[in-house]
């Protein structure tokens, strides 16, 4: 599933995984954009499954380069011992769970020690008590106490639960992807940092939570980083409209 061509599998024992979730606003994505962008990021490998969509295109990140970008990629951060995995189609559903289980054999098979999943939610789904305060959330599984302390002493409060009409306590992930399925069968530690969004221009979002992220790991001396937008961010909308239809 997973092609590592610049890379001894091994030299990832002890690494902390970060994923996207596909999710509403796709601020999990763009959030490993501005990742890639700004860290000392090298490319390491591309993943190949049948749950993700193929496609093939130009180096989002260099003009220059004559790299040819897939559906999925792996890029290493040496200094801070991360491996981000950017992805970049839907995942298709019948395949979906054979997916997230492959990637968390590999996840164990090469050594990481933990994972980070950047996600959002549909803001129109929030009650009137999370109208107001951070639109940070997280959502944990396995972590330590301290883990937990330091997620909420930066700025994010614990996504709540919800009754269903069944009288069963569940947490509300209402556009969040795959996030539940993949902590479910998760055994690592899993930390998922999350925020409320509108569909729309969500690179405000993806900003907010890149410095969320950096707030509580640290990856950026700044505390408030200038985070750098790839190239490929000026063309998310499409160009202008054409001068005759003026």
């Amino acid at each position: 599933m997973i092609f590592l061509d610049k890379i001894d599998q091994k030299q990832l024992n002890g690494y902390t995984l970060v994923i996207p979730s596909v999710s509403v606003g796709n601020v999990g994505q763009l959030t490993i954009d501005l990742l890639i962008s700004t860290l000392p990021t090298k490319k390491i490998g591309i993943v190949h499954h049948p749950a993700i969509h193929a496609m093939v295109g130009g180096d989002p990140y260099n003009p220059n380069s004559k790299e040819v970008t897939t559906s999925a990629d792996l890029h290493l951060v040496e200094e801070h011992s991360i491996v981000i995995l950017q992805i970049r189609a839907p995942l298709i559903k019948r395949e979906r769970q054979k997916f997230l289980e492959e990637l968390v054999a590999w996840c164990k098979n090469v050594g990481i020690k933990d994972v980070v999943m950047l996600s959002s939610c549909n803001a129109y789904e929030r009650w009137d008590s999370q109208i107001s305060g951070t639109q940070l959330r997280y959502y944990t599984s396995n972590v330590s106490e301290s883990c937990v302390q330091m997620l909420r002493s930066v700025g994010a409060a614990e996504l709540e639960e919800r009754t269903d009409e069944f009288g069963k306590k569940q947490r509300f992930l209402s556009g969040a992807g795959f996030v539940q399925p993949f902590m479910d069968i998760c055994e690592l530690p899993v930390a998922t940092l999350i925020k409320f969004v509108d569909e729309g221009d969500n690179r405000s979002d993806a900003y907010a939570l890149a410095t969320y992220l950096n707030a509580w790991r640290h990856l950026l001396k700044e505390t408030n980083p200038s985070w750098k937008a790839p190239f490929s961010w000026k063309n998310m909308f499409g160009g202008p409209q054409p001068v005759g239809l003026c």
